[in-house]
C-alpha cells in the first residue's frame, strides 16, 4: 500500500482540508502516516498569509528533496493559487494544485503517470455555493473540523486571502448535514466549524445563527465551537445560546482584534472601533458564565509608533480578551498596506511581539487560576505519557488528569487543583 503524509502551515482551514484531502488518498488505497520522509506521496497544504509562510514552503520542499528524493511531492492550497511559478522555479515538484481543486487531490494523483512534466491546476475560483464530495475525515483526534464556509468579501488593507481563496460563499446546507451525520457515525464528540469568514454565511434562508440548529438534532455530537469569527458579522443573539444548558454551543469565542487603537484598525480597514470591540466582549463575559474570549493581534502595521504600540498594550491589560495569537506585520504585495508609511523596522517588530506574547501568557494563565477548584467538563484526547490524560474543556482550557483508564473520546467532570502556564491539571470527579 502506498504512503502519504502531510505538511500543513497556516490555519485551521487549511487542517481542515488536509483531514479532508487525506480522507480521499485514504479511499484511493494510500495510507495515511505522520512522517513525512518516509510517504510515498508527500503533500505541503500551503498558507501564503506571511513571506514567512511562502519560505517555509519552500523549505520544506527542498528539506523532502533531500531526505526522500523518491517521493512524489504535491503543493496545494493559498501559496500555489497566487505564486505557482515560485514552485515551479523550486523544480522537483509534481503537481500543484490552487484552491479550487486541492480537495480533489486524489483525482489528479492518478493523472500523474501519463505525463513527466508537473501537472498544474490553478483554476479561478468559483463565487458559487460548493459542496464537499469526500466526507468524513481522517481523524487524528477526537474533535472535528467541519469546513462551512470559504472565502471573504472583507478587504482589510493587509490581507491577501480574498486573492488566494476568493470571494465569501457558503457550503450547501445538505452537504454539511450529511458530513455531520458521517461524523456522529464515527463517534466524534466535537465538531469545531472553520471558514474564512463563517460569520457571513448565508445559504437560501439558512444564515450563520440558523446553521448552529442544526447540529442539535445529532444526539452523539455533544459540543459545538466556534474557530474564529470576525466581531462584526454575529450579534448578541449567540450569547443565548451559549449560556442555554441544552445548547451544544460552547462558551467561546475568538475574535479577531488586531490593534487597540482606531487610528491603525481605520487604516487596516477593519469595521470597528475598539470601543465597539470591546462593548461587545463586555456583554459576552456578562451574559455567559466562564466564557473564554480569544484574539489575534498584528504588531508592526505602517505608522505604529510607540505610543500607538503602548495604548495597544493598556487596553489588552484592560480587556476581558484571555489569551491572544501575535502576528508580526507582514507586508504582502499588491495589498494596499504595502503603500503605507512609515514602515516599521524589523528589530522594533520582533522587541513589541515579545512584549504582546509575554502579556498573553500572564493573561492566559490567569485565565486558568479562575478555575481552580472548580469543575469543567472536559474530552479528552490523548494519553501523553505515564498515563497523564489530556484534552480540553467546555471554555476551551487544556486539562490534564492521571489516571490508568482509556479515557480517549470521553467527558468528564475534572475538579480543577493547579495550572502552569497553558495546561491545568485536576482529578476527575465521578
Amino acid at each position: 500500500m502506498l504512503k502519504a503524509a502531510f505538511y500543513t502551515l497556516g490555519c485551521r482551514l487549511n487542517q481542515t482540508e488536509s483531514a479532508i484531502m487525506a480522507k480521499g488518498l485514504e479511499n484511493a488505497g494510500y495510507r495515511i502516516i505522520q512522517n513525512i520522509n518516509h510517504a510515498d506521496l508527500c503533500v505541503i497544504n500551503t498558507c501564503t498569509v506571511t513571506n514567512q509562510s511562502n519560505a517555509k514552503c519552500r523549505r520544506r520542499i527542498r528539506t523532502i528533496q533531500r531526505k526522500n528524493p523518491n517521493a512524489i511531492i504535491a503543493v496545494v492550497g493559498c501559496f500555489s493559487q497566487i505564486a505557482s511559478e515560485q514552485i515551479l522555479d523550486i523544480g522537483g515538484v509534481h503537481l500543484i494544485l490552487g484552491n479550487q481543486e486541492k480537495l480533489n487531490i486524489h483525482k489528479y494523483i492518478s493523472q500523474l503517470d501519463q505525463t513527466e512534466s508537473p501537472l498544474i491546476c490553478i483554476d479561478k475560483i468559483s463565487k458559487d455555493p460548493f459542496t464537499i464530495q469526500t466526507i468524513g475525515q481522517h481523524l487524528e483526534s477526537t474533535r472535528a473540523n467541519l469546513k462551512v464556509q470559504d472565502g471573504c468579501d472583507f478587504i482589510c488593507s493587509f490581507c491577501v486571502i480574498p486573492s488566494a481563496r476568493g470571494r465569501s460563499r457558503p457550503r450547501e446546507l445538505d452537504n454539511i448535514r450529511k458530513e455531520v451525520e458521517v461524523l456522529a457515525g464515527m463517534g466524534v464528540k466535537e465538531i469545531i466549524l472553520t471558514g474564512v469568514n463563517i460569520g457571513t454565511y448565508q445559504y437560501q434562508n439558512t444564515d450563520f445563527i440558523k446553521l448552529l440548529s442544526i447540529f442539535e438534532s445529532f444526539e452523539s455530537i455533544k459540543r459545538v465551537r466556534i474557530s474564529s469569527i470576525e466581531p462584526t458579522t454575529v450579534g448578541t443573539e449567540i450569547f443565548e445560546l451559549m449560556k442555554d444548558r441544552n445548547s451544544k454551543l460552547v462558551p467561546y469565542l475568538h475574535l479577531p482584534l488586531q490593534s487597540g487603537n482606531d487610528t491603525i484598525l481605520k487604516q487596516m480597514r477593519r469595521r470597528y472601533t475598539f470601543r465597539e470591540y470591546s462593548e461587545y466582549i463586555n456583554q459576552a463575559v456578562e451574559a455567559v458564565p466562564n466564557i473564554c474570549i480569544g484574539s489575534d493581534i498584528i504588531v508592526g502595521f505602517p505608522g505604529e509608533t510607540d505610543e500607538i504600540f503602548d495604548e495597544t498594550v493598556q487596553t489588552l491589560q484592560q480587556s476581558h480578551i484571555h489569551y491572544f495569537h501575535v502576528f508580526p506585520y507582514a507586508e504582502r504585495k499588491g495589498t494596499t498596506s504595502e503603500k503605507l508609511l512609515p514602515k516599521i523596522p524589523g528589530n522594533t517588530i520582533t522587541r513589541r511581539a515579545a512584549i504582546l506574547r509575554e502579556l498573553n501568557d500572564r493573561k492566559k494563565e490567569e485565565f486558568y487560576q479562575r478555575f481552580k477548584d472548580k469543575t469543567l467538563q472536559v474530552l479528552f484526547e490523548k494519553n501523553t505519557e505515564k498515563n497523564q490524560w489530556q484534552g480540553y474543556s467546555e471554555n476551551y482550557i487544556r486539562v490534564a488528569v492521571n489516571s490508568s483508564s482509556n479515557l480517549k473520546n470521553v467527558i468528564k467532570p475534572v475538579k480543577i487543583t493547579h495550572s502552569e502556564p497553558s495546561l491545568a491539571f485536576g482529578c476527575v470527579s465521578e
